[in-house]
């Protein structure tokens, strides 16, 4: 069966030969992701069913690639970048929540993730179309990842930084290919239309 490419905000089912031929693997890997690494599905034996938004959110969950035809239309993927070490700070908390609701409430495909090689798996594999990077005690870690992003090609960036930053370290974060730069106090009505202003 030919799959088409699905409508804004609608979900279908996928049996196990569909599952497999999207994601390019044998009908015996995916029996294997549900069984030991919780691929949510339905159903029993021949009538195994799976939703495409819990293959979406599996995918994302193990850096792989998320075939476009399961990919709802106009479904925008957002990647959120921070410091390991500034995990506990109350804003990149909210943020990544903020990013969850995104997911749960619009037509976003989310996920966060530290600064380091998972990142740049993550953005080679996730392929978001909007890359949030964190610059709070890691700026050099996100002018290093931004200029990554713009090499590899056609997202778009937006970089976080504090209130107080020099204005060299704000250039060099531009320069860096950050199409947005925005406060960590920014309300997030703000923060909300600054990532629609991006995808316009």
């Amino acid at each position: 069966m030919a799959m088409q490419l699905l409508k804004k905000h609608e979900i279908i089912f996928l049996g196990i030969e569909q599952v497999a031929s999207v994601c390019c693997v044998s009908e015996a890997r995916v029996h294997k992701w549900i069984e030991t690494k919780g691929l949510k599905a339905s159903g029993k034996g021949e009538n195994i069913n799976i939703l495409s938004s819990d293959l979406v959110d599996f995918l994302v969950q193990y850096n792989m690639p998320i075939p476009q035809v399961i990919l709802p239309a106009e479904a925008k993927k957002i990647l959120f970048v921070f410091a390991s070490e500034t995990l506990e700070f109350i804003y990149v908390t909210f943020l990544i929540k903020f990013f969850h609701k995104l997911k749960n409430d619009a037509n976003f495909i989310c996920d966060c993730v530290a600064y380091g090689k998972d990142a740049e798996l993550k953005l080679m594999t996730f392929v978001p179309d909007l890359l949030v990077t964190d610059t709070v005690s890691a700026c050099t870690e996100a002018i290093k990842l931004n200029t990554y992003s713009k090499e590899i090609g056609g997202n778009k960036i937006l970089s976080i930084i504090d209130q107080g930053m020099d204005q060299e370290d704000i250039h060099k974060i531009q320069c860096s290919g950050a199409e947005a730069v925005v406060t960590r106090r920014i309300e997030i009505n703000a923060l909300v239309e600054q990532v629609n202003a991006l995808f316009q």
